[in-house]
């Protein structure tokens, strides 16, 4: 029988109870950034109705149903869910956009002999894949009325859905796309050991400046200090910036 002697079993229940310590704090912050989601997330929609009630109706005078897009986006643990924005496009946006693309595409493809050449159907492949994040300066997709939302970030505002319902939280990496996160390196994924979220480090930052590589950083800072006061702090530092539009589209 291995007897223990009484340091070693000291020192084994210092470790227990420190890390007993460890799992309550752990949940009480858990707990806490939990109940401020539901809180605030609730009483903004109900701040806000007039405005997400006068967005939709607007968008069923000028172009019809349905009045939101769900884009799949990668959340926590990589788990994929349907993030809504408010519809800054047309219905046919999709075919617009293929008829812009296959126009780029008919373009290059006259630089070669065979337009079927291995090289024009990668090129294909990939403008198509990637297309969701090409930018025009005057898209003919977008709505009148679209450019004004997407640039006072009304369209982003459906997203308090998922914040209540608890895929996402106020505070968080902003969750991207499945072909943006494709490229990511083992290091950038640890941005999703938690919720994404509607604002964070990033976006208090000057967003037309920051690089991929700084952004993903705030991200990983944020991941690793996060706290309810540091929340309190990012939500705070939010308001005045999403008035003034700094860094916005």
């Amino acid at each position: 029988m291995i007897q223990t002697s009484p340091t070693s079993l000291g020192q084994h229940l210092a470790a227990c109870a420190l890390r007993a310590r460890h799992h309550l704090r752990h949940g009480l912050r858990k707990g806490a950034k939990r109940a401020l989601d539901i809180i605030c997330g609730s009483l903004v929609v109900l701040a806000l109705s007039p405005l997400l009630i006068a967005a939709a109706l607007t968008i069923i005078i000028v172009d019809g149903r349905p009045v939101t897009f769900a884009g799949k986006r990668v959340g926590k643990f990589c788990r994929l869910f349907p993030m809504m924005k408010f519809r800054t496009m047309r219905r046919d946006a999709e075919a617009i956009e293929k008829k812009i693309q296959e126009h780029k595409i008919s373009k290059t493809a006259q630089h070669f002999v065979d337009p079927e050449h291995e090289s024009v159907m990668k090129l294909r492949k990939a403008l198509l894949k990637f297309s969701d994040a090409e930018k025009y300066p005057n898209d003919p997709r977008i709505l009148p009325f679209g450019r004004f939302m997407r640039k006072f970030s009304v369209d982003e505002l459906p997203q308090l859905f998922h914040i209540i319902n608890g895929d996402m939280s106020l505070v968080g990496p902003r969750p991207f796309a499945m072909w943006e996160v494709a490229e990511f390196t083992p290091r950038d994924l640890l941005r999703h050991k938690i919720k994404p979220g509607l604002t964070g480090l990033w976006q208090i930052s000057n967003r037309s400046k920051i690089t991929h590589d700084e952004a993903i950083g705030l991200d990983l800072k944020y991941a690793a200090k996060q706290s309810l006061w540091l929340d309190l702090k990012i939500l705070l530092m939010t308001v005045p910036i999403a008035l003034k539009n700094r860094g916005g589209n």
